[in-house]
């Protein structure tokens, strides 16, 4: 019998069953059971495929409580009470969205309940810590001496605890998270001992260790093993990426908190979110991939101002690639929150491997592809683009873009980000976007895309990032609007009579050119002021976009989505 808090619902049955409907609540459905990539595994490597998503479900359960304090009990409650109907359609929300708050499509938020609320520190801070307390805090802590402890408080894996109410103690992850990394540990060492790849064997045992060792050396070997696995069966990524942390910035914006980090050579480090993905490796889709490591080291001489900052690539590119079946996803990687995790290029430059010459691997995940692009296409297009156009239309378009999407990320400024503070993580992503549109006529000439690619991937990558609502909501929504409105201020892309896309390819690539310059610009002069200004010129819901997005919401009733995992949850009921 459950004995914890009781939650009101923030919605009646009439709101739940309206999200929870088919039409609104979406799947992203993962590899099924009897897939032909699973049963051509040989027998141990089904086996380490078992143990994988039991540490990736341990770890998605940590993810939970760094989201918010209060999403382990309010999923208790809800699991407790599931005979009554509108609490089970509000678990199913949940597990959609992974937590209490998050943001629909639209980018109009979510809020389960009103008992609780959401927090600029999330679970990573004290629940009641406000932001001018922990200046407070810090200032106080620093005039006494304590830069050791500030440093750890700052630091990417630190949770954060009060001591004797008015002072702050940092915890390190596998302190703070060990009733889950423990037995998460054990899973990886179960499946280290099941797979037969030895790079595959070597990386797990790296990444178990990190599970239980506070030391910061074994996450960059794992970091730097993870990076060169290019070949094996199997796939197991543990992210640490830190889009979601939005207090620890804030001491930038404290001029004298920032000038007494700054004398004592103290960098403020945005906290990790976990996010997890298990899958099978697509031999074919990831030599696909491969087919654009050649050409890395001529578009990172193309970079602007490329002579005034290191370069991670070189004609011998430490970039690894691979496709991925997925099987189960945690974490942020689970999480819909006005979108979902398509691919991801780790790890990031604040981390230990990329600082002492580690590379970087890049994971695309085929069924989140295929889920997101293949919705009602049709009924889209013909709403929202002129029809002379529908032919430059593809979802392998989309696919190539996510692909020099997540490669520009390699490239391009990487030390002090840090100080660009809250924006550090927008402007990164616009860059990775821009740096796409900007290389496209390199890439042409070079022989990788052909013209009708090139027009292919310019306008589908306008069309398919379009919202249907003023969705500021993450950094990746922000700069999907921000793009479009340079796009429509240099007339790239605008308007018919009848309210649809008339895009000029060739305008759109000058403007990703010098979106490219202006974006390297903000990144070398790590001026966070400079990146606010140039943000908040471009982030506006304009009439257009209104315009564009009313049709949009007209034949697209997606609100929400949830990821589905057949094979996965077999794989469940056998470790039972």
């Amino acid at each position: 019998m459950y004995k914890g808090r009781k939650f009101t619902l923030a919605m009646n049955e009439k709101e739940l069953s309206e999200r929870t409907a088919p039409d609104a609540f979406t799947p992203y459905t993962m590899l099924g059971v009897g897939a032909e990539q699973y049963e051509a595994l040989p027998e141990r490597e089904k086996l380490a495929l078992k143990w994988l998503v039991r540490a990736s479900d341990l770890i998605d359960h940590v993810a939970l409580r760094l989201d918010h304090p209060y999403n382990l009990e309010f999923e208790r409650f809800l699991r407790a009470n599931t005979n009554d109907k509108s609490v089970k359609m509000t678990l199913d929300l949940f597990n959609g969205q992974r937590g209490i708050f998050a943001h629909e499509k639209s980018g109009a938020p979510v809020a389960l309940t009103h008992d609780v609320e959401p927090r600029l520190g999330r679970g990573l801070y004290p629940y009641d810590l406000s932001i001018d307390e922990f200046h407070d805090i810090l200032i106080r802590m620093l005039e006494s001496g304590q830069d050791k402890k500030v440093k750890q408080i700052l630091n990417q894996r630190t949770v954060v605890d009060r001591c004797f109410g008015n002072q702050l103690v940092p915890i390190d992850y596998t302190l703070a998270f060990q009733y889950a990394f423990r037995p998460a540990a054990n899973a990886l060492k179960m499946a280290a001992d099941c797979t037969e790849n030895p790079d595959f064997k070597e990386y797990l045992t790296y990444q178990a260790a990190a599970l239980l060792e506070n030391r910061p050396w074994v996450d960059c070997a794992a970091d730097k093993k993870w990076a060169t696995l290019q070949s094996g069966p199997l796939e197991f990524t543990l992210g640490r990426e830190c889009y979601d942390d939005a207090m620890t910035p804030t001491v930038l914006k404290n001029p004298k908190l920032k000038s007494m980090l700054d004398d004592r050579g103290i960098t403020p480090y945005a906290k990790d979110n976990l996010g997890t993905t298990v899958g099978i490796v697509d031999t074919a889709g990831t030599d696909y991939l491969l087919k654009i490591k050649q050409y890395l080291p001529m578009m990172a001489s193309k970079m602007p101002r490329n002579s005034e900052y290191s370069q991670t690539i070189s004609n011998n590119s430490k970039q690894n690639m691979v496709d991925v079946d997925v099987v189960s996803v945690g974490g942020h990687n689970a999480a819909y929150r006005s979108q979902i995790t398509l691919a991801f290029n780790l790890p990031n430059a604040d981390k230990l491997a990329v600082k002492t010459g580690g590379g970087h691997r890049t994971v695309y995940l085929k069924q989140m592809r295929q889920a997101k692009y293949g919705n009602g296409i049709d009924a889209k297009l013909n709403a929202l683009l002129a029809p002379e156009q529908h032919k430059y239309f593809s979802i392998q378009a989309l696919h190539d873009f996510t692909i020099l999407h997540e490669n520009m990320h390699s490239l391009g400024p990487k030390e002090g980000l840090e100080l660009l503070g809250e924006y550090k993580n927008i402007i990164e992503e616009h860059k990775a976007d821009a740096g796409s549109i900007a290389m496209l006529d390199e890439l042409v000439r070079a022989g990788f895309f052909t013209p009708q690619q090139r027009a292919e991937l310019i306008v589908s990558w306008i069309v398919a990032y379009l919202y249907p609502g003023a969705n500021f909501s993450r950094a990746h929504a922000k700069r999907n609007i921000m793009q479009h409105n340079m796009l429509f201020e240099c007339g790239a892309i605008k308007l018919d009579t009848n309210g649809r896309l008339v895009i000029n390819p060739d305008a759109v690539v000058a403007r990703g050119q010098q979106m490219l310059r202006d974006v390297i610009d903000i990144q070398l002069s790590r001026n966070p002021d400079l990146a606010r200004k140039y943000i908040e010129k471009y982030a506006v819901w304009t009439p257009q976009l209104q315009s564009l997005g009313t049709k949009l919401a007209a034949v697209d009733k997606q609100r929400n989505s949830y990821v589905a995992e057949p094979l996965a949850d077999t794989l469940r009921q056998r470790q039972k």
